[in-house]
């Protein structure tokens, strides 16, 4: 063999070597895509899940918002039965709950903030036996809102001495502000136990729209605007409520994330 051959030799076996990595280390990024991929629509799946059922819970003997009193797009509704909130002990007769997307301090770079949905539920319980009067009377204290479902259906009514419309009970949830010491991941105890009212984090792009039945051309025309639906007329409730969000996992390949990640939407029907 000679000196010219063996270099030739050699030349082919490393084009070939070069050749073999680079389909590992392409087959190696869409594995992981693929792995990132499924994890987001896994989270995706989860959350649909958990939106359902709890739209499924809306009473119409309560009432149903759509609002941005909170910032942002936002769905507050009742539900009513026994309800026990999930870190206390507090038990009453019906809950608020509210879905909104939010942001507080990364706990390891507090420089930096996490985006997350923000799900609270507060136990309808008034500790002082007293029917609130005023919007100002009604507190947020842990998972416990200080008013009995009972008592929404006075709200609004010239005849009550309650002096505050559900709107109003509506608007209050919406613009409660998560715990001050909340942070994400959760560094302590203490951050753990507020995850009650966190589903998910890395979520972008929140919106919360609702039809009526109506349809645009071939679709249904879903409406955006503000709204309030009570048990004052529940024949005329939204027939379906929808809502779309992004899953902005930084751990997602940027082929995958494409800026604002991928969009999904839930579709359920009220109170069914």
């Amino acid at each position: 063999m000679t000196l010219v051959e063996m270099l030739v030799a050699i030349s082919v076996l490393a084009v070939m070597i070069l050749a073999v990595s680079s389909i590992l280390v392409q087959t190696q990024r869409f594995i992981s895509a693929a792995q990132e991929n499924r994890r987001s629509h896994a989270m995706a799946f989860t959350i649909a899940r958990i939106i359902r059922r709890d739209l499924r819970r809306i009473s119409k003997d309560g009432f149903l918002c759509v609002t941005s009193a909170g910032g942002g797009s936002m769905l507050v509704f009742s539900t009513a039965g026994p309800t026990t909130g999930i870190n206390e002990t507090t038990k009453g007769d019906g809950s608020i709950v509210c879905y909104g997307q939010r942001s507080c301090t990364n706990s390891s770079d507090t420089s930096k903030t996490v985006n997350f949905l923000w799900r609270p539920e507060y136990v309808c319980n008034c500790t002082t036996g007293a029917i609130p009067k005023n919007i100002s009377d009604v507190t947020i204290e842990g998972e416990r809102i200080g008013v009995n479902f009972s008592t929404l259906q006075t709200c609004g009514d010239p005849n009550s001495q309650v002096k505050f419309t559900l709107q109003d009970i509506a608007n209050k949830v919406a613009s409660t502000a998560p715990s001050g010491d909340l942070k994400l991941p959760p560094a302590n105890a203490t951050q753990l136990k507020n995850l009650w009212q966190v589903l998910v984090t890395n979520v972008d792009n929140f919106q919360v729209s609702w039809t009526d039945g109506t349809k645009k051309g071939p679709n249904l025309n879903w409406v955006t605007s503000a709204n309030l639906w009570t048990y004052r007329d529940q024949t005329n409730w939204p027939r379906a409520i929808r809502i779309t969000f992004a899953i902005d996992d930084p751990l997602m390949p940027k082929e995958l994330r494409k800026g604002t990640g991928y969009g999904y939407e839930v579709i359920c029907t009220v109170g069914q």
